[in-house]
């Protein structure tokens, strides 16, 4: 008796097990790289501060109280601790022998240098390097001020200078390349970066000496380097870029449902198959972007590939708003349409949704290719490391998360319209006998608005999703709650197939499909076997 009672209950608890097994394989990953993030800031309670406000004042002079000089910097002793460790990058802990470490950052200002002044970092050695390439120039950089002016100061005087590289693939800002890499330093340390307008910590960057052109510069140029996020970025741009490839054989086989069927083929059936193939050619020149399979390829070709998934995209969403106008429309009487009225209806929203994206299309190209305006309110197709649009500045807004945006808006107008009007018809319906012709068309009218409002909702919602991913990219912590909204977003073309084809009636449509297309040939062949 108890084994049975046993089994019954491990019968019950094996689909919470299962639910609770994926909602921690969910869940753990990013509290665990978020816990990992933050472990830096967390030193223990034998030491006075953060390693990363302080200086190494071993071999500085000290005095009997137990304060230290460093740089002119008068440091008292309850600023100064001993430590057994260093951090070779922000995440990077490593234990050493103990040694004294002043807390400076607490007193004035800290700058980072990426090595010591007259020092770079070299790749093939993984280490500062003296370096007598070019003339080092004056340590000074321009401080913007609170009033935004601008006043060269010495760093070695006005800050206190620590030499820590956070990351070990970093990426330089350049402003003398072009207004893209402007960056501003403000008096406490802080740096912005300009294109995204993001505020780095002073743990987050480090300056280290440039030069803009190899051959003709005489002098290095002091810019700042900062973490290279776009690792992070570049794997789940990859992960994206699988799952697109997953969901395009989906939508492949939704249109070859809806073309073989003839109940199918009609106004919604037509409109959901050209959404689908504006995603479809969108969906696989993303991921060979994002994979980076043109890499290899001419810019001219790589140009191309963005502006094309650029139309398809445009195009899909506004097929999208075609199914939400043309349920609206539909409710607003509930007679049928003869099929010349549908062809010529559909002629219409066909030059509406492939047309609407030319000008679109015109004004992206003449924004990147003629437009004299900064680099980072281009759109950056072709311009940078990818074929895309370049999603870390505000110009994607401009040119493809703003029509998105009102589209959506537009759609959900037009959806609580629809659903108004099928109340309002409803109420009429019950008060009084309705002619069955139109409760039959009543009926199938609702049943085509229960379906499109979920394709809807799949649709708005998960780029909806997509939009506040884009809105909240520059912060890392925020994006990682995104990321499981990117893969639905990327794999909408499988939800749209478990939507349109798995739905009991769509099967039904395709068992007698197949069932008659057998017969068809079976009754072939018998007619062949007795001539």
């Amino acid at each position: 008796m108890s084994q049975i009672h046993t089994q019954t209950l491990l019968h019950r608890l094996s689909p919470r097990l299962v639910y609770i097994g994926l909602a921690l394989a969910i869940c753990l990953p990013p509290l665990v790289s978020a816990y990992n993030e933050n472990l830096h800031q967390r030193d223990g309670i034998h030491v006075p501060c953060s390693f990363f406000d302080t200086v190494n004042v071993t071999n500085d002079p000290h005095f009997p109280n137990g304060s230290y000089l460093h740089d002119g910097t008068m440091i008292p002793s309850q600023l100064i601790g001993t430590y057994d460790y260093i951090y070779t990058d922000l995440m990077r802990r490593v234990e050493v022998e103990s040694h004294v470490r002043a807390c400076i950052c607490k007193l004035k200002p800290c700058i980072n240098i990426c090595c010591p002044w007259g020092a770079s970092y070299s790749t093939n050695e993984s280490a500062c390097v003296n370096n007598t390439d070019y003339a080092w120039p004056q340590p000074l950089l321009n401080v913007t001020m609170p009033d935004e002016t601008l006043k060269a100061v010495n760093i070695f005087t006005e800050f206190a200078v620590q030499s820590f590289r956070p990351c070990e693939f970093m990426f330089s800002l350049q402003p003398e390349l072009g207004s893209f890499d402007d960056w501003k330093l403000f008096e406490n340390g802080t740096l912005l970066r300009v294109f995204d307008m993001v505020y780095l910590a002073k743990s987050e960057f480090c300056f280290h000496p440039t030069v803009a052109n190899d051959t003709t510069d005489t002098m290095y140029i002091i810019n700042p380097a900062n973490c290279n996020y776009d690792s992070d970025y570049s794997t789940i741009k990859t992960i994206n870029a699988y799952a697109m490839l997953f969901s395009i054989p989906f939508m492949i086989l939704t249109i070859v449902v809806y073309l073989s069927i003839p109940e199918l083929r009609n106004q919604h059936g037509k409109s959901l198959v050209c959404y689908l193939i504006g995603l479809i050619i969108g969906y696989s020149l993303l991921a060979m972007s994002s994979l980076q399979l043109d890499a290899y390829s001419s810019l001219s070709f790589c140009k191309s590939l963005g502006y094309v998934a650029y139309y398809f995209f445009m195009a899909a969403f506004f097929w999208l708003s075609v199914i939400s106008f043309d349920l609206w429309h539909n409710f607003r009487g509930t007679r049928g349409i003869n099929r010349f009225q549908e062809k010529k209806r559909f002629l219409v929203y066909s030059l509406y949704a492939w047309g609407i994206p030319v000008p679109f299309l015109i004004f992206t190209w003449y924004a990147q290719e003629i437009a004299a305006i900064p680099d980072y309110w281009k759109p950056g197709i072709g311009g940078g490391e990818y074929c895309w649009l370049d999603m870390r500045t505000w110009s994607a807004m401009v040119y493809f998360f703003g029509p998105i945006v009102l589209i959506i808006m537009a759609n959900s107008i037009m959806f609580v319209l629809t659903a108004m009007k099928i109340h309002k018809v409803q109420r009429e319906m019950a008060r009084i006998m309705a002619r069955e012709d139109s409760t039959k068309n009543l009926r199938t009218e609702k049943d085509k608005f229960g379906l499109f409002l979920r394709l809807f909702m799949v649709m708005g919602v998960t780029w909806s999703m997509e939009i506040f991913s884009y809105f909240v990219g520059a912060d890392r912590g925020w994006a990682k709650i995104f990321y499981i909204s990117d893969i639905c977003n990327a794999i909408q073309g499988f939800l749209i197939f478990m939507l349109f084809v798995m739905k009991k009636k769509v099967k039904h449509l395709i068992t007698n499909r197949y069932s008659s297309t057998r017969d068809s040939c079976n009754q072939r062949q018998s007619q062949y076997s007795t001539k």
